[in-house]
């Protein structure tokens, strides 16, 4: 194997790895604002139990995003 081989393979699975982590973060991300609009909606109808409901979990996500993108630093 070349030195540019040894050298290529490691930055080709950090970018691959990259890739997988943001799109699991673009994931939790677009559930995340599924359930805010939930929670607009619920408001805007009155319904503040449900509102309240649609949050529960919230911060858990929000700190899964958070823990994901602090990998790729």
């Amino acid at each position: 194997m070349t030195e540019t081989n040894l050298h290529s393979q490691p930055l080709e699975l950090e970018e691959a790895l990259s890739k997988l982590v943001l799109a699991r973060v673009s994931a939790i991300n677009g559930s995340v604002l599924a359930r805010l609009a939930t929670v607009s909606d619920d408001l805007e109808a009155g319904h503040h139990l449900a509102a309240l409901g649609a949050l529960d979990g919230l911060e858990r996500q929000i700190e899964t995003i958070r823990n994901f993108l602090l990998l790729l630093r």
